[in-house]
């Protein structure tokens, strides 16, 4: 459990007007030792404790921080529930953090979620413009007065990605031109820490550690940016949406040459289906048969791996991959798109060949 005795002494002893050396002449006890205290690398024992609360005026409790303890434990609580909630009732995760931002008004880990509940479970237009106020308002707080640039630019990100929907809305009172104000505030890639790190670490394996990072982090974005490029192009343009996949693989096994393609699994698995439904509406039986064979043999070597795996590459030499934790495995999830979300017949679907692909999954 973390304690706030040396931020709460440091602060009631500069409010006080007061140095260390004079503070510590009032105790008793050496400059040291209050250095250290404010420090956190050492406490006073329960005596000195009481005397110096009974010096401030305070008792030992808030002295410590015990209340700061005892909320943020609620907060995390908050959190916690919203993260498990979001995805699965949105209703009752709204309702959740609006009482958590009404309990807890000041705190902008609690607000920006509320914010993104809010944009997901009310923020369509049909809601009125009661909604678009609230929607603004609690933007424009996290903007102007979040000190936390992570936290500011996860608002800066949902609301662009709002006024992008709600310019496709008529009346509704927001435009492209609302969006690309917010995206000139944003950093530019150049300038994220991912890359910084790359070049201001000094040589050694802090610097090795922080390419590596920036490496992966470059690769799932360079997926992410090949799907979003192809749904630029017409829902027909089978054979432009084929190369630009087919790109994005050659790239992600240049550099994963081990076949293990860490942060990017999701992109290569998931590709190979989008493969596999493309040249399947192309007439292309074959290829389709095979990439989602090679689809359904990547998802069960996914899910077979152990939770880290060791990488032997040039660049990820004996470092290791931790797997995030998922509810769904990649089989499962692939089941369903195979039987669900692709644009098969139901003839392709009744086939040998198809059933042997699906058993592939079990």
């Amino acid at each position: 459990m973390k304690l706030y005795f040396g931020e709460n002494l440091k602060s009631l002893r500069k409010q006080n007007d007061l140095t260390q050396e004079m503070l510590a002449e009032f105790l008793g006890v050496s400059f040291q030792a209050v250095s250290k205290w404010e420090r956190g690398e050492s406490y006073p024992d329960i005596e000195m404790l009481s005397a110096v609360a009974s010096f401030f005026g305070t008792t030992t409790d808030l002295l410590l921080g015990i209340d700061k303890i005892s909320n943020e434990k609620k907060i995390r609580s908050y959190i916690e529930r919203y993260d498990a909630l979001q995805r699965t009732d949105s209703p009752k995760a709204l309702e959740m953090m609006k009482n958590a931002v009404h309990e807890f008004p000041g705190d902008y880990r609690l607000l920006i979620r509320y914010f993104e509940i809010l944009i997901k479970t009310k923020g369509g237009f049909e809601n009125g413009s009661v909604i678009l106020s609230e929607v603004q308002s609690v933007y424009d707080r996290i903007d102007n007065f979040c000190t936390d640039d992570s936290i500011r630019i996860w608002a800066q990100r949902l609301m662009a990605t709002y006024c992008k929907s709600m310019s496709l809305v008529d009346e509704s009172g927001l435009g492209l031109d609302d969006m690309e104000k917010i995206l000139h505030k944003m950093p530019l890639m150049y300038n994220s820490g991912d890359f910084a790190a790359t070049y201001l670490y000094p040589p050694g394996e802090k610097h090795r550690e922080a390419c590596r990072c920036a490496v992966d982090e470059l690769m799932y974005l360079f997926g992410c940016t090949v799907t979003n490029y192809c749904s630029d192009f017409a829902a027909n343009a089978f054979e432009e949406k084929i190369k630009a996949i087919q790109t994005l693989l050659a790239v992600l096994d240049c550099v994963y040459t081990d076949g293990n393609y860490r942060k990017s699994w999701v992109h290569v698995i998931y590709n190979y289906g989008n493969l596999a439904n493309l040249y399947f509406q192309l007439g292309d039986m074959e290829e389709s048969r095979k990439n989602l064979k090679i689809c359904a043999e990547l998802s069960k070597r996914y899910d077979s791996q152990p939770q880290t795996v060791v990488s032997n590459t040039a660049l990820f030499n004996k470092t290791e991959f931790t797997k995030k934790k998922q509810g769904k495995t990649y089989c499962m999830r692939m089941r369903g798109k195979m039987l669900h979300a692709y644009n098969f017949t139901e003839e392709f679907r009744q086939s040998r060949e198809f059933a042997e692909i699906l058993k592939m999954l079990d």
